[in-house]
């Protein structure tokens, strides 16, 4: 009996070892495999099949990623309607919508993946998030590290990452809202980790004619030149870009305020109407919730994949400042 119970001793120590020395993975350990993960996504040549749910309805792409020279190339395409294709590359995001005839192109576009948003800082990240490893679980035939990424505060959305054991990609996504739904859910169906992939097939394959297509630029423009002022923005979230939208062929002007905490984003566009009464409008689709209001001849809309409190916040402290 007593050897027994030594030997079940034995195997305790030996489990508690492997996880570290106690029986609860620390925040540290889920720090590393996202760390590790933000590495992966951006440094390694991979293809294969994402499936989006969002706002109950399915959507399937295909994803192409290289790295190459110590620069990113990466090309999503849809797979059914509407059809959407999006090439990024050092230079650019080119966002092209087929069915409208209209392509987004973006210079100097920020260095983000485009299957989920990564922290820069990974201790500012700790002070609104709690970090948690769970079980392993297998997704697309491949095992996977669950992390749990819960808000510290009504103002986010919690979140769970699996990532590959082998290649630490994220093989699946899930956005959770304020009440435990899974508001948006990614997830590779299909995966390949390659040593290359040529350029040439990173190539947009939509032609655009200048003449019929409507073409949407984006400029990013000086702080100095920012004449609007955010009074009530939650902790932890901060000013990423700001930028200006100009669209043919009226080249109307809108301007683009992003703020992010490191998973979460939050936009403010600012758009010259001239007239008209708009009184906290509000809009949701899916994870992403909208609020708009006049600020004199200007229509602010505020919006991002937050809890609506969150774009509430915002749009009420958006201010007007004198030149």
């Amino acid at each position: 009996m007593r050897r027994i119970l030594a030997w079940q001793i034995c195997l305790m120590m030996i489990a508690a070892e492997a996880l570290g020395g106690t029986g609860e993975p620390s925040r540290n350990d889920a720090v590393r495999w996202l760390m590790d993960m933000r590495q992966a996504v951006s440094q390694l040549n991979y293809r294969g099949i994402v499936a989006y749910l969002k706002d109950s309805h399915v959507e399937s792409f295909q994803l192409l990623h290289a790295y190459t020279d110590g620069m990113e190339h990466e090309r999503l395409v849809s797979m059914n309607s509407p059809l959407r294709e999006v090439v990024r590359s050092a230079e650019k995001v080119s966002c092209y919508f087929p069915d409208t005839k209209t392509v987004f192109i973006e210079n100097r576009p920020p260095r983000r993946s485009v299957l989920l948003e990564l922290p820069d800082d990974w201790k500012q990240l700790s002070r609104h998030y709690d970090l948690k490893l769970e079980e392993q679980e297998y997704v697309a035939q491949r095992l996977s590290q669950v992390i749990s990424i819960e808000p510290r505060d009504d103002f986010r959305y919690a979140r769970r990452i699996w990532v590959d054991l082998e290649s630490k990609l994220p093989l699946k996504f899930e956005l959770v809202d304020e009440r435990g739904q899974v508001v948006e859910q990614m997830m590779f169906t299909s995966l390949s980790v390659e040593n290359s992939i040529p350029l040439a097939e990173l190539d947009a394959s939509t032609k655009v004619d200048a003449l019929t297509w409507q073409i949407k630029r984006r400029e990013a423009m000086p702080l100095g030149s920012l004449n609007w002022a955010l009074g009530s923005v939650p902790d932890g979230f901060q000013m990423i870009s700001y930028t200006r939208l100009i669209r043919t062929p009226t080249e109307h002007p809108v301007e683009h305020i992003l703020l992010s905490d490191g998973f979460s984003s939050v936009s403010i566009y600012i758009d010259e109407m001239g007239g008209g009464i708009v009184k906290g409008h509000h809009k949701k689709v899916g994870a992403i919730n909208a609020h708009s209001r006049m600020i004199d001849r200007y229509l602010v809309t505020v919006m991002g994949e937050v809890p609506v409190r969150t774009v509430e916040a915002i749009a009420s402290g958006v201010r007007l400042q004198s030149k």
